[in-house]
């Protein structure tokens, strides 16, 4: 990739990700930051004369770490309240939707990162987990969909929890 063709795709990204493209909150944040290191990136590149883009040789390492990344956040406990009796209390419902949608990018961006591997680096060492993981979170994104937080008040004890949200215990000696 030469520096005109590294110069467009900031300028495209930053178009992809500018704050005033979306209506959330939370993403705005997140792309207004993304925004930042992009044009700091852009100026680097258009005032240096010597600039080189940076290539990572291991990038099929880079996007399986961030795929994993993204790929841990999808977890129904977050629903939850842990009380000091060892009972679960889900949240409010402005909470629940908030948790809902981070669990929705995370299950988006741990998705992308997973297909990158696949289709562009078919010889990785990632490769199969990479697949595996991505249906994986197919199978995962159904349970999401019926997920119903209109009901707020609801209290459950450990073993209800986890016999509900089909978990398994394993036990460290």
């Amino acid at each position: 990739m030469n520096k005109l063709e590294y110069i467009k795709n900031l300028k495209q990204l930053i178009k992809k990700y500018h704050p005033d493209l979306n209506n959330n909150s939370y993403l705005e944040s997140v792309y207004n930051e993304i925004t930042k290191i992009l044009v700091n990136k852009l100026n680097e590149a258009k005032t240096n004369k010597n600039f080189k883009p940076e290539i990572n040789k291991e990038q099929d390492y880079v996007y399986y770490k961030l795929g994993v990344k993204y790929y841990k956040n999808i977890h129904p406990d977050k629903f939850y309240k842990r009380n000091t009796d060892s009972t679960y209390e889900t949240k409010t419902y402005d909470e629940q939707i908030t948790v809902l949608n981070k669990i929705y990018l995370s299950f988006n961006l741990s998705e992308y990162f997973f297909n990158k591997i696949v289709e562009e680096y078919p010889a990785s060492s990632y490769f199969d987990d990479a697949k595996a993981k991505i249906l994986l979170l197919k199978k995962l994104y159904k349970s999401y969909e019926n997920i119903n937080i209109e009901n707020n008040t609801q209290i459950i004890d450990n073993n209800k929890f986890i016999k509900e949200m089909d978990l398994k215990l394993f036990l460290k000696n």
